[in-house]
This record gives structure tokens, sequence and C-alpha cells, in this order.
């Protein structure tokens, strides 16, 4: 017997088409209310719809690639950032007059084109990107990424391959060094190397960073310092630092490593959430039970998950959107 929409609840199903259709549509996802579903295939749907978004985050982000390095105009744009006006793709539209046609040629198209207001250009330059070669690459690397995205989740250092491209390729690049795969290994992104490193001078990756006079893309004031936390904004770029950048990164490698160590999960090693919050009960019971049950409470509601998780990370990214 075929089913109708929505298959994940027959009651929704059974229900006058318009309600049907609405409610299926506003509980598509949510999965707890879907029929026959056992908790361990539930978090498998939550883990495979994080990653599956982080495909098409991927795959979005080789389109913009793709139609720079096709139609844009990049290479003109990184000889004169300031007075060239980068362009997004063209347009194709056959009902466009001559007028129209005059009106959106720019930024030295040969035909009508729109201008990229989106920032991916500067994106790219701050990055290291240079060439349309490099764009091209970047559309196979993202696509290679999108593919393999629903077992990402194994590897859990994205954030450390991030810093090794801000410190081997983005910052050596700010600096009038051009670092590709044919010189990766001959060019040291410190003068010191790993010494440092191994011999626990770590201070070192943050002695002599660039001037304020700095100027982007050249050797003109640069210094050597790989990680930093000059804080504020670069006065030539109006942006971060790229070496507090890099030194974010790696700090969020660190904790998110010790975190995911430290703490027990299917695996039975590690300190237990559960015990470390039962045990924090105040001397003498002033407060009540403390935080006794706490973590029932929250790992027993996805929905509690989800209204912290949107809570705490609405208030960072508005944080960081109005004020960095």
């Amino acid at each position: 017997m075929a089913l109708r929409f929505s298959r994940f609840s027959q009651g929704l199903a059974q229900d006058p088409t318009t309600r049907h259709i609405w409610f299926g549509i506003a509980t598509a996802h949510d999965f707890k209310s879907h029929d026959d579903i056992i908790e361990e295939r539930l978090y498998q749907n939550i883990f495979a719809s994080h990653f599956g978004q982080l495909a098409i985050i991927f795959l979005w982000t080789s389109g913009n690639l793709f139609h720079v390095a096709w139609q844009g105009n990049f290479e003109s744009w990184v000889q004169d950032p300031l007075h060239v006006r980068p362009i997004g793709h063209a347009i194709w539209d056959p009902y466009f007059g001559q007028p129209a046609v005059e009106a959106f040629t720019r930024g030295g198209a040969l035909g009508p084109v729109n201008i990229a207001y989106s920032g991916v250009y500067q994106w790219w330059y701050t990055i290291g990107l240079r060439t349309n070669q490099d764009l091209y690459t970047g559309v196979l690397f993202l696509l290679f990424l999108s593919a393999i995205s629903l077992i990402a989740g194994l590897f859990g250092v994205s954030s450390l391959a991030w810093t090794g491209h801000l410190v081997h390729v983005a910052i050596p690049a700010s600096r009038g060094e051009y670092v590709r795969w044919n010189n990766f290994l001959d060019v040291l992104p410190h003068p010191q190397g790993l010494g440092p490193l191994f011999t626990g001078q770590w201070n070192f990756y943050a002695q002599n960073p660039d001037s304020s006079s700095h100027l982007f893309g050249t050797a003109q004031g640069a210094g050597t310092a790989i990680l930093t936390l000059l804080g504020g904004f670069h006065p030539q770029t109006q942006s971060l630092w790229l070496t507090d950048i890099a030194h974010h990164h790696l700090a969020i490698v660190f904790i998110f490593l010790v975190a995911g160590h430290m703490y027990r999960t299917d695996f039975g090693i590690g300190h237990s959430m559960k015990d470390i919050l039962d045990a924090h009960i105040p001397p003498g019971g002033r407060l009540g039970r403390g935080h006794k049950g706490l973590y029932d409470t929250i790992n027993n509601s996805l929905h509690f998950q989800l209204g912290l998780a949107l809570a705490s990370l609405g208030l960072i990214t508005s944080l960081v959107a109005q004020h960095m």
C-alpha cells in the first residue's frame, strides 16, 4: 500500500490535506516525532544532517570559486584591488537591450556582468590565492571535501588544517612570498623552523610581528611572527591580524583535542560529565541540590540542547559580527 506524505508520521498523514502538508513540512526535521524512531537512529539522523549541511556548504563555496575563475577578473583585481571592480559572474540575458548591456558592462569586462559585493575576492586574496589556477584548485579541493564530508568528523582536525594553511600559505603571501606545492618544503614559515617548538621556546613564534606600516602582499614592513596575540585590527587592511587568526585556530585545536580525550564518550574512557555535575553540591545544602540531575535534564531533551546551542552561538556570532 502506498504511503501518503508525510511517511515519517502516518497519524499526521491521515489529517486533512492542508493540515497534513503544512504540519509535515514543519516537523520533517523534528526527528523525535517520527514513527518508530529509536534513540540510536535518532542521533544518527542528527549527525548525518550536520555533515550533510557541511557538504552543501562546500559545494556552494566551490561554485563561487568556479564562477569567478571562469567569468570573473580575479587576476586583474589582484594587481590593483583599490581601483579594479571585482566581477561576480557574467549576465546572459537575451532580453537585455543595448542600454542595459552598456549599463552592466563594468570592471573591464567585454559584456554585461554583476559586480561582486560579497567580499569573496578579499577573502581569497587574504588567504593567499593569486591566480585563476589557484581558484580552480580550490574548486576541486572543495568538491573533494564535499564528497567525503560524511566522514569528516572522524578526522577532527579541520581547524588544525586551516591553521596550517594560514601559517604556510596565507601569512607568507601577505609578506610577498608565493608558496605552492612546488616550493612548499623549501620555504620556512618562520626563520627558526620547528626549533622553538621542540625546545619549548614558543614565544619566538610571536616575536617580530608585522609593523603597523606593513603593506599587505609585500615585504615592506613585514615581520617574521606567525602566531601572535596583538588584538585590534591591522591599520592598513582594517581586518584582524592574520597571525592572530592563526593563533586563534591553533588554540581551538588544542582545546577541542584535549576536551575530546578528557570527557567520556561511548568508549568509557575519561571523565563522566554526569558524575562531575552530580558532585557539585553546595556545602550544607544551602543552595538545594546544586547541579544534581542537571545532566539528565539536558541529556534527555534534544529541544533543550538545541535551545542552549542556539542561545550561546547566537550570542557569540552576534557579538563577533557587531564588534569584530
